[in-house]
């Protein structure tokens, strides 16, 4: 990991803003040739923005870390179909890419898993801790999968959900120009791509399967200007089956030399 000076640091706080502003619209602008709409505003069933999130933990010369697209922070609201009935449904953004959060959704306490799973995964089997690290997404907002259109319809009527988790890969092509100014402000000695979306959009195989993608060999792919590269499965992935959980350890002790890392983690 190198140490920012006031020039780089500037470059990166320009960045997040130039993210947070204008990400949005100009996706937006590049899909709507193909019939996909970005609404404006976009918005949570309450009125909140969906925002774009910028990466916050921008460690540069390091490892560099790409999730598909951001979660948000859900509630379990009550349902217009029947007495003690509640579905779950996205209220607000989380805090940025992965992060440690800990709320209370109407229920029970909840986490974000995704972050929890980088870390338990990942970066703790490295040694590595968030800070050392630039994390981000390749879209940078979160999408509405279909199932929410049901849950949302049934706990928030007259909301109208823009389901746009089907457009994942116009949307993640579209925000490709994007990471490359990371990988051009961060310098990363490692690019790690989570799960087989983000995968199958850097390398231009977008039919690929997850088991011909995620092999722990090292990629030089053009859509990223020729960074070193590497695909690995998603938390959530390791989380839910035996199979990759050992993929992804094996990986690990293929990517501890390449980050000139000592040792071997538990």
């Amino acid at each position: 990991m190198s140490t920012q000076g006031p020039a780089a640091e500037a470059a990166i706080r320009n960045y997040q803003q130039d993210c947070f502003r204008c990400y949005l619209a100009d996706v937006g602008e590049k899909v709507e040739p193909d019939g996909i709409a970005v609404p404006d505003p976009y918005t949570y069933p309450d009125g909140n923005p969906i925002r774009p999130l910028p990466p916050l933990h921008i460690a540069c010369g390091g490892l560099m870390i790409v999730g598909a697209y951001p979660s948000a922070r859900f509630e379990f609201r009550p349902s217009k179909q029947g007495r003690g009935r509640h579905r779950l449904v996205p209220v607000a953004d989380n805090l940025h890419p992965f992060a440690e959060e800990k709320y209370f959704d109407g229920q029970r306490v909840r986490t974000l898993v995704s972050g929890d799973g980088l870390r338990d995964h990942l970066l703790t089997k490295l040694g590595l801790r968030v800070e050392d690290c630039w994390i981000t997404d390749l879209v940078k907002v979160f999408l509405y999968k279909p199932e929410h259109e049901d849950s949302c319809g049934d706990a928030c009527p007259g909301f109208h959900v823009p389901q746009l988790r089907t457009s994942y890969a116009k949307l993640a092509k579209a925000s490709l120009p994007w990471l490359v100014k990371e990988c051009a402000l961060c310098q990363p000695k490692l690019v790690v791509t989570l799960g087989e979306e983000v995968a199958q959009a850097v390398s231009e195989k977008e039919h690929a399967t997850a088991d011909d993608l995620l092999k722990g060999d090292v990629q030089h792919p053009e859509r990223l200007n020729g960074v070193p590269v590497m695909y690995l499965p998603h938390p959530d992935a390791c989380r839910r089956t035996a199979k990759w959980r050992k993929k992804m350890a094996d990986f690990v002790k293929l990517i501890r030399p390449l980050l000139g890392l000592q040792g071997e983690k538990p």
